[in-house]
C-alpha cells in the first residue's frame, strides 16, 4: 500500500462539492429509510471531538455523517486502502487506514492530528459490525485518543441499518434508521479526576454506557 497523506485541510472548493453531495444523499436517505434523528443540538458546531458509536453495519459512516454539517474522518481497515480507486475514493471523504490486528500507532497519530486540527474523528469502540444489534464491549482506544487529543466524546448510537442488507438474501431492504446524538462527555474533568492511567478505561466505560443508554431508547425491537 502506498503511505498514506493525511488531509486536514481542503480548499473551499472541496467543502462547496461536499456539500452539496451530501444534501443530495441526505435527501434520498430521508425519503426511502425515512431516517429519524435525535439530539442534534448536542452536536458542537465547532472544536476538536471524538465520535463514538455502535456499528451494525458498513453504511454506517454515510449514515452518521449525513446528520453533520462538518466533515468526520472516520477510521477504516487497511484493507480497503490495497486498491487505488477505491484508495481515492473513501480518502476524498475523510477516511484514515488503521490495521485493526495489532496496536496501530499511525492511526492514534492520525487521529491526535485530525484532533489537533478542531475536527472530528469518528471511531466504532466495537472495532468490528455487531450485525445481530447486540453492543460489544469498546477498546480503550478511544480512551487513549481522547486523552492524547484532549477533546470531548460524543455517543452516538444507531439502529435499522444492520437490516439493510440480509444475508443471504441478494437485495436491498429499506428499513427505518435511527439516530440518537447524546450529550458530549467532558474527558478533561475525568482525567483531572483520576489520572490519565485510569482515565482510559473509565471514559471507554462511560461512552459505552452512553451509547447503551441511546441504542435503547431509539431501538426499534
Amino acid at each position: 500500500m502506498k503511505e498514506f497523506v493525511l488531509k486536514t485541510k481542503r480548499p473551499k472548493g472541496y467543502f462547496i462539492l461536499f456539500t452539496l453531495i451530501r444534501f443530495s444523499v441526505y435527501i434520498v436517505f430521508k425519503i426511502i429509510y425515512r431516517m429519524k434523528i435525535y439530539g442534534r443540538e448536542n452536536i458542537p458546531a465547532a472544536g476538536r471531538l471524538v465520535l463514538c458509536s455502535n456499528h451494525l453495519s458498513y453504511i454506517d459512516p454515510v449514515l452518521t455523517g449525513l446528520c453533520i454539517t462538518r466533515c468526520i474522518y472516520f477510521m477504516a481497515k487497511i484493507q480497503l486502502f490495497s486498491n487505488k480507486f477505491v484508495t481515492a475514493v473513501v480518502t476524498w471523504f475523510n477516511t484514515f487506514p488503521v490495521n485493526r490486528g495489532a496496536f496501530d500507532r499511525q492511526a492514534i497519530r492520525n487521529s491526535v492530528a485530525i484532533l489537533n486540527a478542531e475536527q472530528i474523528v469518528g471511531l466504532y469502540p466495537e472495532g468490528t459490525r455487531a450485525t445481530d444489534g447486540n453492543i460489544k464491549e469498546g477498546h480503550k482506544g478511544v480512551g487513549l485518543i481522547s486523552i492524547m487529543g484532549n477533546s470531548p466524546v460524543l455517543p452516538v448510537a444507531i439502529t435499522g441499518s444492520n437490516m439493510i442488507i440480509q444475508k443471504p438474501h441478494k437485495r436491498l431492504f429499506f428499513p427505518e434508521v435511527r439516530i440518537a446524538f447524546g450529550k458530549p462527555i467532558d474527558t478533561a474533568s475525568i482525567v483531572k479526576k483520576y489520572g490519565s492511567s485510569q482515565a482510559s478505561e473509565i471514559i471507554t466505560l462511560q461512552t459505552m454506557a452512553e451509547i447503551k443508554k441511546l441504542y435503547q431508547k431509539i431501538n426499534l425491537r
